[in-house]
This record gives structure tokens, C-alpha cells and sequence, in this order.
């Protein structure tokens, strides 16, 4: 009977003891996103977005410092474009391969 209750006393406080293990399962979807985001260099946009910037005349002025591209689910590709407009936070803006902003 001692036997018994010490064999549990003892499995009990090893339950107790036991390390929390962490879940490090990370979302592969989240990192195919991240991986499908490319740098783009700006003379690499489309004709519609470069017409879309050029008509538009809240940056058609702006030097465009940095351009990205990414694929979307439904199969287009989808561009941000971030102009220099003089000031440490930069303006960007989201287009659709059609040259069409990207409101968010």
C-alpha cells in the first residue's frame, strides 16, 4: 500500500515538474506571402500603373524611391509603390496590375 502511494506521490510531482513545450508551428501560408513579395525596380511597373502615377497629380511629381510586386491568390499581381516626397515618412500607394489604386 506504501508502495503504491509513493509510486503515484512520485508520478504526480513529475506531471507537476514537466516543462510547457512551445508551440513552434509557424502558418506556411503567412511565409509564402512574405516570400512572394518582391522588390521591383520602378522602371519594371506596368504601363497602366506608370500611367496611373503620371495622371495622378498627388505624386506624378514625387521620384519614386522604392517598388514592390506580389502575386495575388486570384492569380494578378498587385504593386506598391512608395514615392520620396521629402520627409522621413514616405507616401505610398497600393496598385492593381491595371494601373487601378488600391484603397485601404
Amino acid at each position: 500500500m506504501k508502495k503504491s502511494i509513493l509510486i503515484a506521490a512520485v508520478l504526480m510531482s513529475g506531471v507537476a515538474m514537466a516543462a510547457p513545450v512551445a508551440n513552434t508551428n509557424f502558418s506556411p501560408i503567412a511565409t509564402e506571402i512574405q516570400e512572394a513579395k518582391v522588390k521591383i525596380e520602378p522602371d519594371a511597373l506596368p504601363e497602366p500603373v506608370k500611367t496611373a502615377i503620371a495622371n495622378d497629380a498627388s505624386v506624378s511629381s514625387l521620384t519614386i524611391s522604392e517598388a514592390w510586386q506580389w502575386a495575388t491568390p486570384e492569380g494578378t499581381y498587385q504593386f506598391k509603390v512608395v514615392f520620396d516626397n521629402g520627409t522621413e515618412d514616405k507616401l505610398s500607394k497600393k496598385y492593381d496590375q491595371e494601373g487601378n489604386e488600391i484603397k485601404e
